[in-house]
């Protein structure tokens, strides 16, 4: 027993300089790990396609609502229960959205060219350029 208490003792440990080292080591190698992550995850989509699919999610829900809808000037105007009539137009960069002529509230942002077409009495289509050139279209439909 009293071998095995020796051997123990005299047991050389670790250190401090050793410790030191390996900490640092350790924190290059999670430096360099951090920088070759971020080429492997997934690019976020831009922050235009994001607005844009706003814009289109939030149109749809006033179309839906509108008791009558009319293109004319290129501009779309959507006639609401409540008799109010909002206008959805293009403004230098902007898309925005007026109630009864009034107001200015800013919908969707960096935008060159907007394109509404009637296809029907109940479809209509919107295509939106950014100023990047990438277009976004989407088709509306209103069940009557």
């Amino acid at each position: 027993m009293q071998a095995l208490i020796k051997r123990i003792l005299n047991k050389e440990g670790h250190t401090i300089i050793e410790a030191i080292i390996s900490l640092i080591v350790l924190l290059v190698l999670a430096s360099v790990i951090s920088l070759l992550i971020p080429p492997l995850q997934k690019q976020p989509n831009s922050t235009q396609f994001e607005e844009s699919g706003l814009f289109f999610s939030m149109l749809g829900k006033e179309v839906r609502e509108g008791i009558a809808i009319e293109v004319k000037n290129n501009g779309l105007y959507i006639t609401q229960p409540s008799g109010d009539v909002l206008s959805f137009t293009k403004y230098h960069s902007l898309i925005r959205k007026q109630v009864n002529g009034l107001g200015h509230e800013v919908w969707v942002q960096n935008i060159q060219e907007m394109e509404i077409d009637s296809l029907s009495e109940t479809s209509l289509r919107v295509r939106l350029r950014d100023s990047k050139g990438k277009e976004y279209m989407r088709v509306f439909r209103r069940l009557n």
